[in-house]
This record gives structure tokens, sequence and C-alpha cells, in this order.
């Protein structure tokens, strides 16, 4: 996080709303949605596809240590992140079940199990609890999974895309048994 304190300085001084920094993901989620789209036709589109969810995970970092070094932190910020997060997320992860190789109805279930995954983590906070961002295939592993097959297509063939749905469901489904195990534990 220390790296990106420059960014986030220059941001600040310019004026950068956070909230701005939060909604461009979801822009990010829909081009690399498009990327994944394309890319049968033209298979170096995945090349995007890490750069991609770096630059959306980065953006998710630099938005909240914006809006603290700015002092512009508002409940309509986590509502922008919390919505942006997970249209982002949608963008990028339901192109997949469309592509040559991948199973659609598994990566669509995997879909929705990263969307359930992030309400177990927020169900605790609504509680009067604290928000949990643990988990296999949190936003980070998710992303890292994506941008790892992403690459290993390119190189092995659409083929290669057949135990994505299956991990991403796995991974999602463990994710919010986690949370929900942890929010029940810690709200007791």
């Amino acid at each position: 996080m220390r790296g990106l304190e420059p960014v986030v300085e220059r941001l600040a001084r310019a004026g950068v709303s956070p909230d701005a920094v939060t909604l461009a993901a979801v822009p990010i989620g829909v081009v690399g949605g498009a990327c994944l789209l394309l890319s049968p036709a033209a298979p170096p589109l995945l090349l995007a596809i890490p750069v991609l969810a770096a630059v959306r995970l980065l953006m998710n970092l630099i938005d909240g240590a914006l809006a603290r070094r700015a002092g512009r932190m508002h409940p309509r910020g986590e509502l922008y992140n919390e919505l942006g997060d997970r249209l982002a997320d949608i963008a990028f992860l339901a192109p997949v079940a469309f592509l040559p190789g991948a199973s659609q109805a598994t990566v669509l279930l995997g879909v929705v199990g990263a969307l359930f995954a992030s309400v177990a983590g927020l169900a605790p906070r609504a509680a009067g609890g604290e928000r949990l961002y643990r988990g296999i295939l949190s936003k980070p592993g998710r992303m890292v999974l994506l941008s790892v097959f992403a690459v290993v297509v390119l190189i092995a063939g659409p083929g290669a895309w057949r135990p994505f749905g299956p991990l991403l469901l796995a991974g999602t489904v463990l994710t919010a048994i986690e949370r929900i195990v942890l929010g029940v534990r810690r709200l007791a």
C-alpha cells in the first residue's frame, strides 16, 4: 500500500473524487469482459485480462485510501464501492460462460457464488459486526484465477477453460461458507 501513496497524493491534490475511482472499476470490468468475448477471434486479447484485473484491484485499493486522505468517506461511497464491485465481477466473470470450452452453467453458478460470497461478507456488517473479506476466492482470488486461466488458454487453447467454472464455483462456495461461519462466530 505504501507504494500507492504518491498516486493517492497526486489524485487528492488534483481533486479526483474517490467515487470516480470506485466507479471506474465498472468500465474496466466491461472492457475485460469484452476482451474475453472477442478472444476466440483474437486470442492475444487474453493478455489484457491480467493487466485489467490488476488495474481493477489497484483502483479498489486507491479509492479507499483516497477517501481517507481527502476526508471524503461517506455512506454513499460505500454503496458505490459495493455495487461497483458486484457489477465489475459480473462483467469480468460472466463472459467466460460463453467462451468455447467453458461450462456455461458452471461458470454462471460460479458468478452467482461470487455474488453470494460478497453478500456473506457484507451481512455481518449489516448485523452490527465487521465486513469480512476472507476466503480463497475473495475478489483478489477471483481476479488471479481469471488471469491465470486467460494466460493458460492463450497457450493451451480454449479447452483449457473447462475447469474454470468448477474451480470458480467451488472456490466461491467455500468462501461464502467460511464467511458465514466466521460471521456467526463473531456475532455470537
